[in-house]
């Protein structure tokens, strides 16, 4: 292992935790197990924000959503925040953005990413080949949307998805050859710039794919794979309607995405790389998928708040580990500063509550967390703040003055609201408490003695 490691951080769209290969899901992903046989797959990572602007953006600066104030997707991120790019380009390190970041709003701006590297590049990235999203395309422009539009593709492009919005329901399968499908095109880019490296400089490579992210228009030979018919019912959803076809894509999008991710292993390994590189893949927040009746993101439960999550550190994580703690995504970019010994990460991040996974790493049976915290905004749905423990669960739908609460032990498919019930009103009123001195002690991240509390309770 060199003395610093390059750093891939993969990220994918709107992957909820159980669509893995080896968890009996439909899609085969061969390369996310192998990371796993070789690396450590943490099972509980949750998304403090279950909404792609404000996941990505505790990503980049460890903070939660009312902390940094990007609640939802309804303006640009905060332009004065501390990011994990900029702390690596001041220890030396060469950044770069491929792919999705999402660090602009841009619907009532219409705008094209291409002339906006400037402002993407101020958050730490020497390098920004950014791409909008395949539900974006058909109002912001990229280097993708370019891409099309030179094959004479876009208006046919954008003429397609347009029958899918705002619903994203109609699933049809991507009207050209895959070598055109957002992430192919992204993975390419991935790859050749792998494959360009030269300077001696440690890198911090973000490949950002955008599926499996509505619409659900997969590649035709990545659904042949999978026939709706083979698909499993949602949840507590006794008429799935179209949803056996939708997970039908689903299943094809992140077998897509798996490829790419074994491309860009690949490519490390041609370059002598793989056992010097800290390998991170993580989604932004998951999909209900029809379970309950619900579709898409920004609800509490698991399959919308809890992310696939697995790492490959040689030297650091043995291989084929597995941790059952309780992780939060703004851990990671403080775990990818422990990874590169810049320990003091308060100087490097905007005091962020964050914590680092690398002596984890090394005792993956113990806990780490107590619970974790999520939120949003209520852009989309109703607006909730929650806390999780190992079994239980307590949603404050604050915006209409209701609580939820549920016992995930017996219910662990969070199908029995209990919130109100007396004979949980002990337990309900126990993880309220702890949720409300929570709020209280993280609501300002420029006041270290409100943090302390978070940064001491969270660890016991």
């Amino acid at each position: 292992m060199r003395s610093r490691p390059h750093i891939l951080f993969i990220t994918d769209d709107q992957h909820r935790y159980d669509w893995l290969g080896w968890m009996g899901a439909p899609p085969r992903t061969p390369h996310l197990d192998r990371l796993r046989r070789e690396g450590i797959w943490h099972r509980n990572v949750y998304s403090n924000n279950p909404l792609c602007m404000p996941a990505r953006c505790s990503l980049l600066t460890g903070l939660y959503s009312h902390q940094s104030g990007q609640m939802n997707n309804d303006h640009d991120w905060p332009s004065n925040l501390r990011t994990l790019p900029q702390a690596l380009q001041k220890s030396g390190y060469h950044t770069a953005l491929i792919g999705k970041l999402h660090a602009m709003e841009g619907i009532s701006k219409k705008i094209d990413l291409t002339l906006e590297r400037d402002r993407i590049a101020q958050f730490g990235f020497d390098h920004v080949a950014e791409v909008s999203g395949k539900s974006f395309a058909w109002f912001i422009d990229c280097d993708w949307t370019h891409h099309l539009r030179n094959h004479g593709l876009l208006e046919r492009y954008r003429a397609e998805i347009s029958k899918q919005t705002p619903l994203d329901k109609a699933g049809a399968p991507f009207p050209f050859d895959e070598s055109h499908f957002i992430d192919r095109f992204t993975g390419n880019r991935c790859v050749e710039w792998l494959e360009n490296y030269d300077r001696q400089d440690p890198f911090f490579l973000w490949a950002g794919f955008c599926a499996p992210h509505p619409p659900y228009d997969a590649p035709e030979p990545w659904l042949q794979h999978h026939a709706p018919d083979t698909m499993p019912a949602p949840v507590d959803n006794p008429n799935p309607g179209n949803w056996p076809i939708l997970r039908a894509h689903y299943a094809a999008m992140i077998e897509l995405i798996d490829h790419e991710i074994g491309r860009l292993l690949a490519t490390l390994e041609r370059r002598g790389w793989l056992d010097e590189t800290l390998v991170l893949f993580v989604s932004d927040h998951g999909e209900m998928l029809g379970d309950h009746g619900l579709d898409g993101k920004c609800w509490p439960h698991d399959p919308s708040i809890r992310v696939p999550c697995l790492a490959r550190f040689p030297g650091v994580i043995r291989p084929g580990s597995v941790s059952d703690g309780l992780v939060s995504l703004i851990d990671l970019p403080v775990t990818c500063l422990a990874a590169v010994d810049v320990h003091n990460a308060d100087a490097a991040l905007p005091k962020t509550p964050g914590r680092s996974l690398m002596n984890h790493w090394k005792a993956p049976q113990s806990p780490f967390r107590r619970f974790i915290f999520s939120e949003n905004g209520g852009q989309f749905n109703p607006a909730f703040r929650l806390l999780r423990t190992g079994g239980e669960k307590l949603v404050d739908w604050h915006a209409e003055g209701r609580i939820s609460f549920y016992d995930l032990e017996a219910d662990p498919s969070e199908s029995r609201d209990l919130g109100g019930k007396p004979a949980f009103s002990s337990r309900q009123q126990a993880l309220q408490k702890d949720l409300d001195d929570f709020l209280l002690s993280a609501r300002d991240p420029e006041e270290r003695s409100r943090l302390s509390f978070s940064q001491s309770v969270l660890a016991r």
